[in-house]
């Protein structure tokens, strides 16, 4: 039986004894989707620690597949320390899942205030208990580790470079952030473009102005920028279309994907040259 087949045959909440009986049996989604309830009702050590194990195991976060955003969810939201170390390694190894990018990478991230809890005009989070700076640094951090060469910067009205080494913890690359005043997203670009291959940028784009009003100005056009505009798309400072400009509202696991999807659509790489974009 599921687990949810279980909750209904008891017609209320499950207790310790029912959540240890059907945990060797649970999935490795539903493992991490429940870590919360296993803590709220006092699941055993011994059974919780058969549970980190296999949360911890690299050859199970691979056959997942799922991706850094949901073991950093876990992270956040659960309350006690007992799963601390599992999820630190399952999300480490979670950056295998992230397709790896050719070539030379701008990661540009948005770590202005409005990306923070409190700000007048800041967009709704996704999760109550992740900014949209948290989510923002994440991506940025996840796709540089994994990408073959990536330059990473955080900005808000002025920017500053995220120095990482291969091999580099996330967690301990996202702590290199820094909350900046103001906003401006193509100056950061500016600032940082250097004959990149590609260019990314993740920003709620309330974009307050600089000496920049497009993105064409700074990246020739047959450079891809891609931008998620995490806070939907109510206000856009970039424009999508043109074959290399892609905006894109919100920012979710399908991220990781999408740079790949679309350039191996450009370049035509199927079915003559076979790309892992999952």
């Amino acid at each position: 039986m599921t687990w949810e087949a279980v909750a209904c045959w008891l017609h209320g909440p499950m207790d310790a004894d029912a959540w240890s009986a059907v945990i060797p049996i649970m999935g490795y989604g539903a493992l991490l989707k429940n870590l919360r309830n296993f803590d709220d009702v006092g699941v055993p050590d011994e059974v919780a620690e058969r549970v980190a194990a296999r949360l911890a195991d690299p050859a199970r976060v691979a056959k997942s597949r799922l991706f850094p955003f949901k073991f950093y969810g876990a992270h956040k939201a659960v309350g006690s320390l007992r799963w601390g170390a599992a999820l630190e390694k399952a999300l480490q190894a979670s950056l295998g899942n992230v397709p790896a990018l050719p070539g030379r990478t701008l990661v540009v991230v948005d770590q202005s205030p409005s990306m923070f809890p409190g700000y007048p005009f800041s967009s709704k989070q996704q999760h109550t208990h992740i900014t949209n700076a948290d989510l923002a640094k994440l991506f940025g951090a996840a796709v540089a580790l994994r990408a073959a060469e990536a330059t990473t910067v955080g900005y808000g009205n002025t920017s500053y470079p995220v120095d990482f080494r291969r091999g580099d913890a996330l967690l301990r690359v996202m702590e290199r952030f820094h909350s900046v005043d103001g906003t401006d997203t193509f100056g950061a670009v500016a600032a940082h473009f250097k004959a990149h291959d590609r260019v990314l940028i993740v920003t709620d784009e309330q974009y307050n102005g600089g000496r920049y009003h497009s993105i064409d100005q700074i990246v020739p056009r047959d450079v891809p920028v891609y931008t998620w505009n995490i806070g939907g798309y109510r206000v856009g400072a970039n424009a999508s279309g043109a074959g290399t400009r892609h905006t894109v509202g919100g920012l979710t696991d399908h991220a990781f994907r999408l740079v790949s999807l679309l350039e191996a659509g450009r370049n035509a790489a199927w079915p003559w040259q076979v790309t892992q974009v999952w």
